[in-house]
């Protein structure tokens, strides 16, 4: 390791090397961690994907709300509710699939994207969509547009 690496960064970079330091999942290179896109991208079968994760909420027990994040015509982050199997109050499908989208990116910044929602985003899911960039916010059966997301709004 190079001299110029300050001793605590050293320890921290010899930790990691070690594998003794877990590092965040990033998504696969490979496509093992793929999402399935629809076949006719629109802010219908985008919805309707939504309340697919609204439905698996369901299923695993949690509470009914869904969540994916589109960029481009391509949903590149999606989830389910979590608040109760995961025991976590904030684990709402919109932060769950921001977060999913944070880690299959390998960035926090989601400017551009579009959050669709079973739902309309509560004020706590509002204000992350707002600081990961989100551009607009879409929720609801009819697809209603709901806007950029604002902090306090």
């Amino acid at each position: 390791m190079p001299d110029h690496i300050d001793p605590p960064r050293r320890l921290v970079l010899g930790l990691l090397g070690a594998g003794l330091i877990a590092t965040p999942a990033r998504a696969s290179p490979t496509g093992r961690d793929s999402i399935a896109q629809p076949g006719a991208p629109s802010p219908q079968a985008f919805i309707t994907r939504a309340f697919d994760m609204r439905t698996e909420a369901v299923r695993t027990g949690d509470q009914a709300y869904g969540a994916i994040v589109v960029k481009d015509g391509r949903i590149i982050g999606q989830a389910p509710s979590r608040v109760i199997v995961n025991t976590d109050p904030t684990a709402h499908a919109e932060m769950e699939a921001i977060r999913d989208t944070a880690r299959r990116l390998g960035m926090s910044d989601l400017s551009g994207a579009v959050l669709y929602s079973s739902s309309h985003p509560c004020p706590m899911c509002e204000a992350a969509a707002y600081w990961a960039g989100i551009s607009r916010m879409v929720h609801g059966h009819q697809a209603s547009d709901a806007g950029a997301p604002s902090l306090c709004g």
